[in-house]
């Protein structure tokens, strides 16, 4: 029972389970299965590649990760990979 009330919690604060405004079935149906698929994903990557990490920073890391990528690529020129990989890096050590 435990781990279905802290699976709904962590859905509800990492993965936008009460941020849909739609009123039809399928749709609220496909947004749950979306938000609780997302979240064990989420888990499922953090156990295998991040496991110091909890949740919420992990979120933040992904969240930094893309804004990091689109502001590179909208600079206009092509980025250079051994400095996105250091970027990403940086990120995941100010993320743990």
């Amino acid at each position: 029972r435990f781990q279905i009330e802290f699976g709904i919690r962590d859905a509800k604060q990492f993965t936008g389970l009460q941020s849909q405004q739609t009123r039809d079935k399928d749709r609220l149906d496909f947004a749950f299965n979306l938000s609780f698929t997302a979240l064990n994903v989420c888990k499922e990557v953090i156990s295998k590649d991040y496991p110091d990490l909890s949740l919420a920073q992990f979120k933040r890391l992904m969240f930094e990760s893309y804004l990091a990528s689109t502001i590179i690529s909208t600079c206009g020129k092509s980025p250079h990979l051994k400095i996105i990989k250091r970027i990403n890096h940086r990120l995941a050590q100010l993320a743990a």
